[in-house]
């Protein structure tokens, strides 16, 4: 047993030592990494770049049954560069599950599940972006009957104020 504290004690020394040795390596270092920072600073004028925050519109493995209507909530009036990163729907029947994006003028467009980094032109502008999922078993004779089914999308916009 006197064995085990004796490695114990050296083991937790040996550890002590390289962490401590690790911190020491990290401390304040002179670079001339300012000085380069200064002069990029200085060749590009403050008014060169203008950065557009992109929204996020997303929902990750949402449950539902049967169908399901669910608008999205737009920041601006309008949203426009609008990218679909990824739609996905399961369930029973969940082909017939769709994004529907009503555009400024009044046409709609619909996207199915499976779609993938779908870009749209960039002067078309959204007023309303709404998903829709299905999950339903359909019979002839008897009535339809809901059916468990998830839905994920992510879309990316801009959005506009006019």
């Amino acid at each position: 047993m006197m064995h085990w504290r004796s490695f114990t004690a050296g083991a937790i020394l040996v550890l002590l030592l390289m962490t401590g040795s690790y911190l020491f390596s990290l401390g304040p270092k002179e670079t001339s990494s300012h000085s380069v920072t200064e002069q990029v600073e200085a060749a590009i004028p403050f008014d060169a770049v203008t950065i557009t925050p992109l929204r996020v519109i997303y929902g990750k493995e949402v449950p539902f049954e049967g169908k399901i209507e669910l608008r999205q909530a737009l920041a601006g009036k309008f949203a426009q560069k609008i990218i679909i990163v990824n739609f996905q729907a399961s369930g029973e029947h969940a082909d017939k599950s769709k994004i529907n994006i009503v555009w400024e003028n009044g046409e709609v467009e619909t996207v199915y599940p499976g779609t993938k980094d779908r870009i749209f032109p960039p002067e078309k502008r959204a007023k309303q972006i709404t998903v829709v999922g299905y999950s339903v078993r359909e019979r002839r004779i008897f009535q339809d009957s809901n059916r468990k089914g998830n839905l994920s999308w992510e879309i990316h916009y801009e959005p506009v104020e006019m």
